[in-house]
């Protein structure tokens, strides 16, 4: 390759004090941390910016990256344009542990023009797009190497004078080992544990419906922020309904780029075995606090306050027709004192009374 630009470049200075330069923006964009954090992917894009049209020949686009953090290139999405027909397919290659180039392989005839309709994305055209493997979870960057890269044409001439964007600086993944769920009646508790870590602010922990496309921010745990030592990770995830649920991680930096780790199964929520009225939470509380209870059949309940003499303050369900289910309510106390109150669930022939504390 190398050999190839020496005798480009040669050709341009013998030719450029008869041709007017043309000019060409070349951009690499879209870059993706992918397939639970194991490769980085991007796409490149050529726009003609000059009025006079010119056809592309034999090209180069290198790219220098942060010493062994990526490494294995692999093109897909080639332009048709530049992959058939006058040419041949594109080569993708790295140097020294530090560079990544894409070859344009130009063999003979016309070649095709280099568009200059910016298209939808304002770039120009999709020359490629490159998938390399992530080998080090580190602050990387991925900037362009001008003086290697060159849009040449099919005669060398005119010259293409080529202005670069589109620079990466940020951290490649965090690395993670394990990821897995534990049910307890109607609570899902995540577990994750992480090889290495680098710049790692936390997790947002998201849960949607199993056929759903909606996710929903659930929860955050604070990560290791840099660590090469494995970090094991939990969260409880309380009162779900029954039904199946999904799970990811949104692993965030301390700079705002991010990633999503998906757990692999879903997550079944079955119907209760029994009668069942859990502590309130939190507890003690000031005012307002949750009080979960699961029915294992269709039945009427009854769910009433009392306070210490016994007294009724408040029914919150009054012999209600509820199915099967997990359910929660919610109980506001501000209109009674601080102390002791008791919570009474009945239905049919079950009964059950637990006690919470009031402080203000």
């Amino acid at each position: 390759m190398k050999k190839f630009l020496l005798f480009a470049l040669l050709s341009f200075v013998i030719g450029a004090g008869n041709v007017q330069s043309q000019t060409a923006t070349v951009t690499v964009a879209n870059f993706e941390i992918i397939n639970s954090g194991t490769q980085f992917r991007f796409d490149l894009y050529v726009l003609r910016t000059g009025s006079v049209s010119y056809n592309m020949g034999s090209s180069t686009f290198v790219l220098d990256y942060t010493n062994g953090t990526i490494a294995n290139p692999v093109i897909s999405n080639q332009s048709p344009r530049y992959s058939t027909g006058n040419y041949t397919g594109m080569d993708a290659i790295t140097f020294f542990g530090q560079q990544v180039a894409l070859q344009i392989n130009y063999v003979s005839g016309p070649g095709v023009e280099v568009l200059a309709d910016p298209g939808v994305t304002g770039y120009g055209e999709r020359v490629a797009t490159l998938t390399l493997d992530i080998l080090q979870a580190v602050q990387s960057q991925v900037t362009w190497d001008e003086s290697s890269s060159a849009i040449v044409t099919p005669t060398f001439l005119p010259i293409v004078t080529s202005t670069y964007n589109g620079n990466y600086n940020g951290t490649l993944p965090v690395e993670l080992s394990s990821f897995n769920a534990v049910t307890a009646n109607n609570s899902v508790t995540l577990k994750w544990s992480t090889s290495g870590e680098r710049n790692n602010s936390g997790f947002e922990i998201e849960r949607k419906n199993a056929g759903s496309a909606d996710w929903s921010k659930v929860g955050f745990v604070n990560g290791a922020g840099n660590s090469t030592q494995n970090v094991d990770y939990s969260f409880k995830d309380i009162a779900l309904n029954i039904g199946k649920y999904n799970y990811r991680l949104k692993q965030v930096d301390f700079n705002g780029n991010y990633e999503y780790f998906g757990l692999q199964n879903e997550v079944e929520i079955g119907v209760p075995q029994k009668f069942e009225l859990s502590q309130n939470f939190p507890n003690p509380f000031n005012p307002s606090t949750k009080i979960t209870f699961a029915i294992p059949a269709d039945a009427r309940v009854t769910l009433e306050i009392y306070d210490m003499s016994g007294r009724l303050v408040s029914r919150l369900l009054n012999n209600e027709l509820k199915t099967a289910n997990y359910y929660t309510v919610d109980f506001n106390a501000s209109n009674l004192s601080s102390g002791m109150y008791f919570y009474s669930l009945r239905s049919g022939s079950f009964s059950d009374t637990k006690k919470m504390l009031l402080v203000k």
